[in-house]
This record gives structure tokens, sequence and C-alpha cells, in this order.
């Protein structure tokens, strides 16, 4: 398919309706901190043509709400920016001590010069069915989808680089929206954010909020005001209260940072040397000094990156998801814990993965890195703004993994050895004091983004997960009796061992009560791995129960 069917009509930068009048500087999370040189929060959705109207102009009335929605997010508009000396005395003199150590994400709003949200109009001569037909394969090849013009081009503010402008002199964003009018009269919503900003739940929420300002505005409400609804939290420091011991302190305490180095999370250390890199990327404040490793270098001879890697869709119905997650239980005592039907799907699809990788006679670990969102666990609330996430190793050896199924053999099933280890690793971070330890340990490091927990190639998986982000829960108003999003899907790098699992849509649009399950609808799973790795996978006969 094609990649040159999309226009860009026009591109803006969009404000709150209301500016502020004071200057504000907040210091980001320590987890914010760590996610500045992700990739992009990054997803479109496929929505259907909007039924209020002939002559309804959908761009302009959701650039009107946007603004008003950016009301409640004002932090949006500005700067993101990061300590880069070190000497804190130098910086911001009212944050607290541990937020001026080299690293520390900090958003500056509220002036002239903030860059504001990228607002994008573009139009297509795609349509609703080219992205995404009614009717689709179990296994979708995604590999040309042209999902990935949808959404802005424009690269967004990083806290660690200097600042770029554009011909007007003007900052990159720290989020962008395009939306895409289709040639069948439907549009798509395609959002980036600057990963520190915000993960999939606060995009979530601040679409929710969105799509609140839109229905009142069809409602003839002239000023809807979203911060006497929204439930977003922008609080950052009520994460980092969250940090065992004194975060402010010289010196850091051992015993927690011990603790710390004890959980199910990867060390690799940017700045280690290693005969793939032997130049690490060190930042220009710490030339010079002795920098002992922090943890063990990053396994490049693992990952072929010049290795051409396809993108599939598996899409598991809500009858596959059941049958796989008794597989999952079999041999479990009513003593053990409860294995949800996240990690049964999880482990399935992990194991399937390591099958069509060849390592399910290898003696040697395989990686399942596991993108894990804190909100729940540190009371935050599920408005919470940020990107409260860690990543967790569940770690097994590859001939662990399962090569048959009860079914054919009789016997228990490997795959509730591959959940319970998925389960336990979850667990061990959830531990009382364990994540309290694992923020005093961050605090201390030399920068908040040396530490990477996760990596990709041969005997990695990197798996973020929506499930329950509540994707299909956005209503803009703009249709009968539904919200009228065909589709969603993120937008990711195209490498090796990148996994996103999310609920599947409904299959009507009309009238869809809530789903008693995220997985009522079924599950699809997008996968990329290497191409030959994919082919096999395609053919495993126990990839559908």
């Amino acid at each position: 398919m094609s990649s040159t069917k999309t226009s860009v009509v026009q591109s803006e930068r969009l404000f709150p309706n209301t500016r502020g009048s004071s200057e504000k500087t907040v210091p980001l999370s320590l987890l914010d901190a760590t996610t500045v040189n992700f990739s992009p929060t990054s997803a479109v959705w496929l929505i259907e043509r909007p039924t209020v109207g002939s002559k309804f102009d959908v761009v302009e009335h959701l650039r009107c709400a946007l603004r008003v929605a950016l009301d409640a997010y004002p932090q949006w508009c500005g700067h993101v920016k990061a300590i880069t000396s070190l000497d804190n005395t130098t910086v911001e003199s009212h944050f607290p001590p541990h937020a001026r150590r080299f690293g520390r994400a900090y958003v500056h709003y509220g002036t002239p010069q903030d860059p504001g949200v990228e607002f994008i109009q573009a139009t297509s001569s795609l349509t609703l069915d080219d992205l995404c037909p009614l009717s689709r394969p179990a296994l979708w090849d995604r590999q040309s989808s042209p999902l990935g013009e949808l959404v802005s081009s424009t690269a967004l503010i990083n806290a660690l680089r200097p600042a770029p402008t554009n011909e007007s002199s003007i900052s990159p964003p720290g989020l962008s929206f395009q939306v895409t009018k289709l040639a069948c009269g439907g549009f798509t919503l395609g959002i980036k954010s600057t990963h520190p900003l915000a993960d999939i739940t606060a995009l979530v929420q601040f679409l929710k909020d969105w799509a609140w300002v839109s229905r009142e505005i069809l409602s003839n409400h002239a000023s809807p005001a979203v911060s006497s609804q929204t439930t977003s939290v922008f609080e950052p420091g009520l994460l980092d209260s969250s940090a065992r011991g004194d975060i402010n302190a010289d010196e850091p305490d051992s015993a927690l940072v011990q603790q710390a180095a004890d959980l199910p999370l990867h060390r690799f250390d940017w700045w280690a040397q290693c005969p793939e890199r032997p130049k690490p990327a060190i930042p220009d404040a710490f030339h010079g000094q002795d920098l002992p490793p922090v943890g063990k270098p990053m396994p490049w001879s693992e990952w072929d990156t010049s290795t051409p890697v396809s993108h599939y869709v598996a899409h598991f119905t809500h009858e596959q998801v059941k049958a796989i997650l008794k597989e999952a239980t079999k041999g479990s005592t009513l003593s053990d814990f409860r294995i949800s039907q996240h990690d049964a799907v999880l482990a399935h699809v992990w194991a399937s993965i390591i099958r069509a990788r060849n390592l399910q006679n290898d003696p040697n670990p395989v990686h399942c890195d596991l993108t894990y969102g804190l909100r729940p666990i540190l009371k935050l609330g599920e408005g919470f703004i940020g990107s409260p996430i860690i990543i967790i190793n569940a770690e097994m050896n590859g001939n662990d993994m399962p090569t048959t199924t009860s079914k054919t053999t009789g016997d228990e099933s490997k795959l509730h050895t591959v959940a319970r280890r998925i389960r336990e690793t979850i667990n061990a971070v959830q531990k009382p004091g364990a994540l309290g330890a694992h923020l005093h340990s961050v605090a201390y490091e030399k920068s908040p983004q040396r530490i990477w927990q996760a990596f990709l190639g041969r005997r990695h998986i990197l798996v973020t997960t929506w499930a329950r982000a509540g994707v299909y829960d956005i209503d803009f108003g703009l249709h009968h009796a539904s919200t009228g999003i065909r589709y969603a899907q993120s937008v990711m790098p195209n490498l090796d061992g990148i996994v996103m699992i999310q609920e599947a849509p409904p299959s009507n649009l009309t009238n869809v009560p809530a789903p008693k399950s995220w997985t009522e609808n079924g599950v699809d799973v997008s996968i990329h791995i290497c191409a030959e790795d994919m082919d096999r996978l395609v053919q495993d006969p126990l990839l559908f129960p």
C-alpha cells in the first residue's frame, strides 16, 4: 500500500482556551525522568463518518474542543527540560534537592515562549476499509500498514537534547495531534506524546476529557469547564513521595539500594563499554570522571539490527482466551496465587515467539520485559498524569517453554510454568517496600536515563499492554448510540521483539453495552519479530487453540 496518500493541509500550534497568567516550573517524577529517551507514546484511532450533520466540520470542532480541554493540561503546552549540570546550585532553587540532580526532567510553562501542542489537519485518499476491514483475518499482516503517516512526523522535544527551532523559531512540541479526513467520510485521530509527559493511560484520560468537551459543545453548552469534571491529577511529587528513605540526603541508603538491586529488573548500563559499542555515549558533564559500571553492558551481540522485521496482529477470540487460561492454570492448586487472563495470554504469546525463534531447546535465559504501570500499587489514581511505569524482567530458560499442549500429550502443560513465572515476577515488585526501595535507588543514579530495563533482539520481547486502558471508551458525541471507533492501534517502532497487547474492538458499534471483561471482544496482540521467525510463527499449529 502506498505511503504517499496522506497530505497535510495545515499545521499550527494550539494553546489552552484560557491562558494562565503565571509562569511555572514543575519537576517531573523520578520515573518520568527514566523515560526521556523512550519512543513517544503514540496511537491512532480510526473513526466512522460522523452522523451529526452533512455540513459538520469535524476538524474545526475537534480543534475548538481541544483548546478547551487543554485548560486542564497547561503543562503539555510548555517546554520539557532537564538538569544538565552537576552544579545543582545553578538550577531551579525551589526544587527539592533530589529533583536538581543530573538528568531530572521538569516542565516550564506559562510563558509567551511556550511551544504549545501541534495540531495538524490532513486528508487521505484511503478509506476505513483500506485501513481496517470490517472482516479481518486472525493473523493480520500489518507490515505495509500506512498508520504511521496518520501520526505527525514532527520530532518531539527531548529534554536532554538542545531544542532545534523551526523556521518560525518555535521549539518542538511535547505533543502532537493529527486529524486526517478519509475518502469515505470517516477520519483518524493520531496522537503522540513525549513519554515523560504521558503514557497511554494518561493519553486516554486526556482523550476522555477532550471527548467530554466535544459532547458539551454539541449539546450547546457554550463554555464547558473541563477542570470542573476531570479526574486528571498533575502532581508528579506524589510518586516521588513513595520513595523510601530520605532521597534528599547527600548519600543513598545502601540497604535500600541493595534491596532495589535484588528486584527482577534488568540493569543494562548505557555507559558501559562493550565490543559492539566501544565508545558509549556518556554525557559531557561526566567526561573525565571515573565511572565504574553499575550494570551489565548492553547485549548487542543478541540483536542483529540489520535483519528484516515483520509485523502482524494476532486476534484471539474470547473463547480462545478462555482456552488459553484453562491451559495456563492446569496443574495449579487452590494455594497457588491467581493467574490472570493477561498472564495467560502473555505466557502463550511469549512461548509462541520462543518456538518461532527456535529457542525451545536452548538452555540459556530468555526474557519477557514487561512494561508495568504503577498507578494502582502506588495508589496514584487512574487520573495521574505522567509515565509511572517500570519494565520488569520475567526470565526463564528457553527449554522450559512449552512445545506441546496438554490436549496433545495428556500431561500437565508447561504453559502453567510460564504464566506462573510471569505472575511471580509481578508479585515480586508488588511486595511491601519493594517499589519504594527502587524509587530510592533511581533518585541516586548518576543519571535516571543511564540504566535500561529492557532490550530487544533474539532473547527478548518488550511488551506494552493496553489491557483495561479504555481505548474504545472514548465518545466525542459524533455518532448516535456509538463511539464510532472502528479500531485503535499503537504506532511503535518496527523492531525485533516489540509486542503490544490490547482488547479487541466490539464487533458491533451500535448500542454496545460496556464489556464485563477486557477480553469479552477478544484480544489483539501486535507482534514485531524478524521476518524469518515470523514465517515460523504464522505457521505454528499451537498459536491458536
